[in-house]
């Protein structure tokens, strides 16, 4: 989903799923189709309309399913 819906779903998902670790939003830079983040990497979903071609920053929220949330950028 995009747009509206995709943001209440993405926030639908994070409040079910939220624990104190999970619930702060990190920095990470796109590269090669995953969201890198020190020395980790995530695939991604976007909640917000935003650029996300390589080289990109972009603030993300990690899901429990190791999957990283586009919050904004």
């Amino acid at each position: 989903m995009h747009g509206i819906l995709g943001l209440a779903a993405a926030i639908r998902a994070g409040i079910k799923n939220a624990q104190v670790g999970e619930s702060q939003a990190r920095r990470g830079r796109i590269q090669n189709g995953r969201v890198h983040i020190g020395e980790q990497s995530y695939p991604f979903r976007a909640a917000v309309d935003c650029n996300t071609s390589d080289g990109s920053l972009v603030w993300v929220q990690i899901s429990r399913g190791g999957t990283a949330v586009i919050v904004g950028a």
